[in-house]
């Protein structure tokens, strides 16, 4: 029976990161198309707006993780109460998506959408998004798989073999490390250290 209900959740989780994954393609692939055909960047504005954009995705996800995953007596708290509590048993695979649904996955783009698309208007440089919107939808769906890797045990590309001590270290101490594999703003804020200098946590996610 264990089995069996580990198998289940793995379908679920499996088809739920999926479906995310889609979302995130076609909310950063539309949108760079649309602005391609409408404001003709070259090659370099591509680039600088891709690089951009994985950087904006990591700043992302540590501030989604860290104030909001982690945030009590919320519904995305209680969802990600859920991911903790779930580690190590056979339901653990449903709980995995840090993203609990494809319409999440429109709202974070669009949360992130209009403010970039307002400061890129001010400076006059709308076809940089083109390249902004592929990294975060790069960054999204990489972090997704990656994360997922790490709790399934699996295969990681070579690079990311310490990526899985990393994020489990988060699930020992919630209060630290909240880059799921790549900790740039981890290093940044000093929250890579375990349990040195960050915010408190709540006991129920220990």
């Amino acid at each position: 029976m264990p089995m069996e209900v580990r198998q289940s959740a793995i379908r679920h989780g499996q088809s739920k990161k999926r479906n995310n994954a889609l979302a995130a393609l076609v909310c950063g692939a539309l949108p760079a198309a649309l602005m391609a055909l409408q404001f003709h960047p070259d090659w370099q504005v591509w680039v600088i707006g891709l690089a951009l954009g994985l950087v904006w995705g990591n700043a992302f996800e540590y501030a989604y993780h860290r104030f909001l995953l982690h945030r009590p007596r919320t519904q995305h708290g209680a969802a990600h109460h859920e991911h903790h509590a779930q580690i190590g048993t056979p339901t653990e695979a449903e709980f995995v998506a840090l993203i609990s649904s494809p319409l999440n996955i429109v709202l974070l783009f669009v949360i992130n959408g209009v403010p970039a698309f307002l400061v890129s208007f001010l400076l006059g440089q709308q076809g940089i998004l083109c390249g902004v919107f592929i990294g975060w939808s790069v960054y999204l769906i990489l972090c997704e798989e990656i994360h997922w890797r790490i709790h399934m045990n699996g295969w990681l590309p070579p690079g990311l073999h310490l990526a899985r001590t990393y994020h489990m270290s988060h699930h020992d101490i919630p209060n630290s490390r909240y880059n799921v594999f790549l900790p740039v703003f981890d290093l940044l804020f000093r929250s890579s250290d375990v349990g040195k200098g960050n915010l408190p946590e709540p006991q129920e996610l220990r």
